[in-house]
C-alpha cells in the first residue's frame, strides 16, 4: 500500500494547481515544498488578460486583490531598437500588477484549506522509479522515505526531480537581473518591454510597482557575466528616450528562468512548469503556463488512474499545445535581429493585439 496517490514537489503556482486538480479527483495528495511559507520568490510580477481567466477558471475565484500591486493594471507599451519614436501602446490592453510573493501565499492558502497535506522547508533529495515510486526528502534535519503512484515535479528551473529522470544534462537558462528603483521619469502607468539585441535577445523592461520602478533584463546563461553591463546600458536608454532619474536603489535580485528547454517527464513522473521548461521565451511570462502545466498535470493523472496508462505518455498529450508553444516561440526568439524587431513592433502595434 503506497503513502500517498501523487506526491508533487514544489508549492509554486504549477505545483499548487497538479495538487488541487488532483485533489479533486479523490486522491491522497502531498505538496513538497523545500522554502518556507512566506519565502520571497523573485519575479517581475506582471499577469496577462489570459492568466487571470484561467486562475479563474481553474481555482473558481478572482485574484485576491490584497495581492495586487499599485498601479492594480497598467497598459502595454512596446519599444523597438530604434527607440520611443517608433514605439507605442497596445489599445484596449490592460495586464495585472501583483506581488508575487503574496500570490504564491495566497495560493498556498488555497491548497491548505483544500486539505492537501503541505509539508514546507522539505527538500526532495531522490526518487526510484518502480511501483511504487520511492520517494526520499529531508523534513527539519530527518530523511523521510515515502512512497507514491505519480510523482509531479513542479520544483523549478534547476529542477531535481528532471535531473533525477535526465540526469545533469546542461538546459539552457535566461538570466533575470533586476532593480527596484526610486526614480522619476517620463514614464507612465505601463509595462514598457524594450527590443534591442546589445541589451537582451528577448527584452528588458520597465515596471511602476508600489511608488517605485522595476527595471530588468534578461541574458542568456552564457553571456551572464555581462549582465551588469547589459542593465547599465539599458538604464542609459531609458535616460535618453524617458528621462529616467534615478536615486535609490531599493532592491537588486537575480533569478533564472527556461530557455528553449522542454521535459514532459518519463513513467509514472510527471514536470510541470518550470520544471518543464513551460516559459515564454519573448516575454517571460511563466506563471500562466505554470497554471495551465498543471491543469494538464491533473487531467493526465486522472486518465492514467481511469485507463491504466503511463502518466507521461498521457501528459506528453495535454501539454502538447503548451510544449509546442515554447518551442515555437524561443525559434522566434532565437533568430530575431534588430531589423526584425522593428518590424515586429511595427506589426504588433498596428494590430493592435498582444504578444
Amino acid at each position: 500500500m503506497v503513502d500517498f496517490d501523487v506526491i508533487v514537489v514544489g508549492a509554486g503556482p504549477a505545483g499548487i494547481t497538479s495538487a488541487l486538480e488532483c485533489s479533486k479527483l479523490g486522491l491522497k495528495v502531498l505538496l513538497m515544498e523545500r522554502g518556507r511559507r512566506d519565502q520571497h520568490k523573485p519575479c517581475g510580477g506582471v499577469l496577462p488578460p489570459a492568466c487571470a481567466n484561467v486562475i479563474y477558471e481553474t481555482f473558481g475565484m478572482n485574484i485576491r486583490r490584497s495581492v495586487i500591486c499599485s498601479p492594480e493594471t497598467l497598459g502595454l507599451y512596446l519599444v523597438p531598437p530604434i527607440g520611443r519614436r517608433n514605439g507605442g501602446c497596445l489599445r484596449n490592453y490592460r495586464l495585472l500588477n501583483i506581488n508575487r510573493e503574496l500570490f504564491d501565499q495566497w495560493l498556498r492558502a488555497l491548497a491548505e484549506k483544500s486539505g492537501i497535506q503541505v509539508w514546507y522547508e522539505t527538500e526532495f533529495l531522490r526518487l526510484q522509479l518502480s511501483e511504487p515510486i520511492h520517494v526520499s526528502a529531508r523534513k527539519g534535519g530527518d530523511t523521510i522515505e515515502v512512497t507514491t503512484r505519480y510523482l509531479i515535479g513542479a520544483d523549478g528551473v534547476y529542477s531535481r526531480v528532471r535531473e533525477e529522470l535526465h540526469g545533469e544534462a546542461k538546459r539552457w537558462t535566461l538570466r533575470v537581473l533586476q532593480e527596484h528603483w526610486k526614480a522619476e521619469g517620463d514614464l507612465d502607468d505601463y509595462f514598457y518591454a524594450f527590443f534591442r539585441g546589445e541589451v537582451s535577445p528577448a527584452y528588458a523592461y520597465v515596471i511602476p510597482k508600489d511608488g517605485l520602478y522595476v527595471v530588468g533584463v534578461g541574458v542568456p546563461e552564457n553571456r551572464f557575466a555581462s549582465a551588469s553591463i547589459a542593465i547599465n546600458r539599458f538604464k542609459e536608454w531609458l535616460v535618453e528616450e524617458f528621462a529616467f532619474k534615478p536615486s535609490s536603489l531599493k532592491r537588486r535580485e537575480a533569478w533564472a528562468i527556461p530557455y528553449g528547454f522542454v521535459f514532459e517527464g518519463e513513467g509514472n513522473v510527471i514536470l510541470a512548469g518550470d520544471a518543464a521548461g513551460f516559459c515564454n521565451s519573448l516575454s517571460g511570462e511563466g506563471i500562466r503556463l505554470a497554471i495551465e502545466s498543471g491543469v494538464a498535470a491533473g487531467s493526465a493523472v486522472q486518465e492514467a488512474v481511469s485507463h491504466n496508462k503511463l502518466l507521461a505518455t498521457t501528459y506528453v498529450e495535454h501539454a502538447k499545445w503548451i510544449a509546442d508553444f515554447v518551442r515555437q516561440t524561443y525559434q522566434f526568439v532565437t533568430s530575431l535581429t534588430d531589423n526584425d524587431r522593428e518590424d515586429f513592433v511595427k506589426s504588433e502595434l498596428a494590430r493592435r493585439i498582444p504578444f
